[in-house]
């Protein structure tokens, strides 16, 4: 989605612990997608097909153990620094794989802060904030939780 031109609705987006771009020759991503079954919708794309605009955040899990998987994120944040991108990294040193789920720590906590404040600070424009509304969506069934609230972005979903 992310690699679409027509995505230019796209502001920001925060990406967690992921396979990104296969780049500098690199197989890494294609490789772990034919090893794991996950799809590849970058497959034969560029870093040049990305929107220019478009503020990232990643996170880095630093004791992700999938093989090539922080060397393909390293590539890609460095591609961005090189190309003068908006980018936001944060590097959780001690975090393995699905640390936001697996390590429940005073780190973690502080990434999930970051990654779930990152939209509401890249979505300003001229100091005014372009998200208008709060959704509480619904919990999980049988979860217990009250839900969790959401914003939205003008002309994309409604309120509940």
């Amino acid at each position: 989605m992310l690699a679409s031109r027509e995505r230019a609705y796209l502001k920001c987006a925060a990406l967690c612990y992921g396979f990104m771009l296969d780049l500098d020759g690199s197989t890494a991503v294609a490789d772990a997608a034919r090893q794991f079954g996950f799809a590849n919708p970058c497959s034969n794309r560029t870093f040049e097909d990305l929107p220019r605009d478009t503020r990232l955040f990643v996170a880095r899990a630093g004791r992700d153990e999938s093989p090539g998987l922080n060397a393909a994120l390293d590539s890609f944040v460095a591609a961005a620094v090189r190309d003068n991108r908006p980018v936001t990294l944060v590097n959780h040193a001690t975090g393995p794989h699905a640390f936001d789920v697996m390590d429940d720590s005073r780190a973690t906590r502080g990434v999930i802060r970051q990654v779930l404040g990152f939209p509401e600070v890249s979505l300003v424009e001229r100091g005014r904030p372009v998200m208008t509304r709060i959704l509480r969506l619904p919990p999980a069934p049988g979860s217990g939780r009250r839900g969790w609230q959401g914003a939205s972005v003008p002309g994309f979903g409604s309120p509940a």
